[in-house]
């Protein structure tokens, strides 16, 4: 309690030598644990007292203290969905093309930022988010009767679960080639292998004991990474590596429902 109480102290000290003044009616704190129930901690900013929440938003991001992204899927999926009736209701063309650009440019944007870091894991919240899509597509002219996977065929998209699984992919690339200004070593260590039957950028997957830690990008990227073939992880060329790893069959990664 000492330490981050010294550390609050020290950035009110900051804003105050710089003349940049604290909203503290804004500021709050978060105690990030799996316990139930857990004896309140106070923690002083110039004087006064920070509620204490279960929840906070981090650049867009809504995070809960077990580090469940479940409200953020609820808001997101909400506000999707919003968008896309919208659409649906403003647009006087009923042109495939149009719509379905209209929804690339519009919808989509919202359900997959951030999803390296919010990727969902439960079949629950996969679904829900895959919800904005099937919904959407459903309702264009001539679209009810095809299968949810026939639709998406036709106009030329892919499944949102897919999509999420190569931006994981393409992240993880950027951060083993050093193309981000992100450390390595802060998310991942190499295995080390010899094997021929896996490249030499093979990654080392760590040890977890909460649900948390397992499904979070420096884990669930692991198997996935280890598993892409040597000649499309080795080469530092980014955009041969999108292009490369859109021919690869992630079917044995989904989990959502058809």
């Amino acid at each position: 309690m000492a330490i981050f109480q010294k550390a609050i102290d020290n950035v009110d000290e900051w804003a105050c030598k710089w003349q940049l003044k604290l909203s503290i009616g804004k500021c709050q704190h978060m105690l990030i644990t799996l316990r139930r129930h857990v004896h309140p901690t106070n923690y002083l900013l110039n004087a006064k007292a920070l509620p204490t929440v279960s929840s906070c938003i981090d650049l867009g991001v809504c995070m809960d203290s077990a580090l469940c992204f479940s409200p953020q899927v609820n808001c997101i999926v909400s506000k999707a969905k919003l968008r896309a009736s919208q659409i649906l209701r403003c647009f006087h063309s009923r042109d495939l093309g149009v719509l379905t650009e209209a929804f690339v440019v519009y919808v989509r944007p919202i359900v997959e930022y951030s999803s390296p870091v919010l990727s969902p894991c439960t079949v629950l919240n996969i679904n829900n988010i895959e919800s904005v899509q099937r919904t959407f597509t459903k309702r264009l002219s001539g679209m009810r009767s095809l299968a949810y996977n026939g639709r998406l065929s036709v106009m030329g998209l892919e499944r949102l679960e897919l999509r999420r699984i190569r931006a994981n992919l393409t992240m993880c690339f950027k951060i083993v080639h050093h193309l981000v200004d992100i450390p390595f070593d802060m998310f991942f260590k190499f295995a080390g292998s010899t094997s021929t039957r896996v490249h030499p950028l093979k990654l080392l997957y760590p040890d977890t004991r909460i649900n948390a830690r397992a499904h979070a990008f420096p884990v669930r990227i692991v198997s996935l990474w280890n598993r892409l073939p040597a000649n499309i992880v080795l080469p530092a060329n980014f955009k041969q590596f999108k292009m490369a790893i859109k021919n690869i069959d992630f079917s044995y990664a989904l989990i959502g429902k058809d």
